[in-house]
């Protein structure tokens, strides 16, 4: 009888604590943490421009650091369409920024 009262006691444990963190993680107000120049607006387009050249690029150095857990052909591949899609997205920036 012991033995079975275990992994009930243990379930409900758990669904305790995950209840715990995630009432705790709902009432966090992260508005004070941000620091004052995220909530400067890009007011030229050369402004927005270098907003998403950096966005771009920290894309792509994360695409590239998930290309190195890879190896041989898959890894190669990876690094190829991180380069395109970054080629892409610098392409999209520039045309964004030259209409306005």
């Amino acid at each position: 009888m012991n033995m079975q009262l275990k992994p009930l006691w243990l379930s409900l444990f758990i669904a305790a604590n995950a209840f715990a963190l995630h009432a705790n993680a709902a009432e966090e107000n992260v508005q004070y943490r941000d620091p004052p120049r995220w909530r400067v607006e890009d007011r030229t387009p050369q402004a927005r421009f270098q907003t998403m050249k950096k966005e771009n690029t920290n894309a792509y150095a994360q695409a590239l650091n998930d290309c190195r857990a890879m190896r041989g052909r898959a890894a190669g591949d990876c690094r190829k369409d991180a380069r395109m899609n970054f080629d892409r997205d610098m392409q999209r920036a520039r045309e964004m920024t030259s209409r306005r």
